[in-house]
């Protein structure tokens, strides 16, 4: 097991840096589930920070399910899987120096965006305005304008956007916003699988055809196409989180 390492905070809000370090250790394994941390004493030693700061990030730990305080017996770690929530995917796309701990819960984001997004084309070709169709289609075409580039990642967001609105499912939609914020948090993670993903899947072409159309079938087998590969994709194409920040320094 890697030794923590933690470093005096410097940067944004001092609790949020705080948070952001301790949430990378963990969710690296680096502080491993059932494990206790270090007290507040030690804690504002190491990010030389007052006790009340310390206090503030272990909260927001807690918050999302990767701590708990135990009376008397310190801060112990979580296992996240059992323990934190969707909302754990929002806090990553915050904090992509936690990315390299969060590798496998990004593969399985990207299935869990597979299985939404092939039932949210059903749904959008069965109810979309003609407004959202037509909104998708040139969505789809602005897409393989581009072909490359971090554009992409707000356009495919764009795209993504108008095709949950079609499909008027308010809980796919809240659950593709943490999705798509986590797995597109850091450019340089997220750019190389995505750019490989649109040129083969035809920049969403398909599944705006499909849904202008108003064949649910189609919709959803093109979509089912153009998505499931991805997990496949980010562990073969994206750069590693270390790579990627050596290569933004």
């Amino acid at each position: 097991m890697v030794a923590p390492v933690l470093r005096p905070a410097q940067t944004r809000s001092l609790p949020d840096e705080v948070f952001g370090q301790l949430l990378a250790e963990i969710l690296s394994g680096r502080y491993a589930p059932g494990s206790t941390l270090p007290g507040e004493r030690g804690l504002s030693d190491v990010f030389q920070v007052n006790r009340h700061v310390v206090r503030e990030a272990l909260k927001r730990l807690e918050q999302v399910g990767l701590v708990k305080t135990v009376h008397g017996g310190g801060t112990k770690v979580l296992e996240f899987r059992r323990s934190a929530g969707l909302d754990l995917l929002a806090v990553i796309a915050d904090h992509p120096e936690a990315m390299e701990g969060m590798l496998p819960l990004l593969l399985s984001a990207l299935q869990m965006r597979a299985v939404i997004g092939v039932d949210a084309a059903r749904l959008c070709a069965q109810g979309a305005s003609d407004g959202l169709r037509a909104e998708l289609l040139e969505a789809g075409e602005t897409l393989a304008s581009v072909a490359h580039g971090p554009e992409l990642l707000p356009l495919d967001q764009r795209f993504w956007k108008h095709l949950l609105d079609g499909a008027g499912n308010i809980a796919y939609q809240l659950a593709f916003n943490s999705l798509i914020r986590a797995v597109h948090a850091d450019p340089y993670f997220s750019l190389g699988w995505l750019e490989h993903e649109l040129e083969r899947c035809d920049y969403r072409r398909p599944i705006a055809r499909a849904i202008a159309d108003r064949d649910p079938d189609a919709a959803a087998t093109v979509a089912r196409d153009a998505l499931s590969p991805a997990a496949e994709l980010l562990g073969s194409i994206a750069p590693s989180p270390k790579s990627a920040a050596s290569e933004r320094t």
